[in-house]
């Protein structure tokens, strides 16, 4: 069975991690994978985005309206994605606001919520409105921001829950408990919008 996962944000909100995660549990799984990233100027607040293809798929990217499951660690940035959403598959939008440079004096101008929720419902897709960054703050760990998003991808995906935890148990160099508590957190998110 074929999953593309799409990933994206902006430098800093560990969106790389996520996707190396994610590669990590399915090779643990014995499936095949396929990682695509881009970064550009990440590292300065820039976009960027990963593409996971797990399964009999060939190349590393996503054809245009194939992603099974969409993170929007950053809201503006999530725009760039519709073009990858499939109809029916799951969009993850992260009440994240990332302010450009040039937007900073005229935050008015940063596209509004039900403008962004609007354009994936026009992409048939569903959607699971989270707030990552309350939740990791909440926990007192605020870079586990994708962790949290991790959780609530895994419960989309149908992924092993304990078999999860237990890759990243051996891949966190440190604040595991933290980090895995942020994942049970969005993990329960994502149930509890699934009905």
């Amino acid at each position: 069975m074929e999953n593309n996962i799409y990933i994206i944000g902006v430098g800093g909100q560990g969106a790389i991690r996520l996707g190396q995660a994610i590669t990590k549990y399915a090779l643990k799984k014995g499936e095949r994978v396929k990682f695509f990233r881009e970064v550009g100027m990440a590292q300065r607040g820039g976009p960027v985005h990963c593409e996971i293809r797990i399964g009999e798929v060939f190349g590393s990217r996503i054809p245009p309206y194939s992603s099974d499951t969409t993170v929007v660690m950053e809201l503006a940035e999530g725009l760039k994605a519709l073009e990858y959403v499939k109809p029916g598959g799951t969009v993850i939008l992260n009440r994240k606001k990332v302010y450009p440079m040039d937007m900073m004096t005229h935050p008015e101008k940063y596209p509004r919520e039900k403008e962004i929720e609007e354009l994936f419902k026009k992409a048939k897709a569903k959607i699971i409105w989270i707030e990552a960054e309350k939740i990791a703050a909440e926990i007192g760990l605020p870079v586990a921001e994708n962790m949290v998003l991790l959780g609530a991808l895994s419960f989309v995906s149908s992924f092993d829950k304990e078999f999860m935890v237990e890759v990243l148990k051996k891949s966190i160099p440190r604040e595991i408990e933290k980090n895995i508590a942020a994942f049970n957190k969005g993990y329960k998110v994502a149930e509890g919008t699934d009905k």
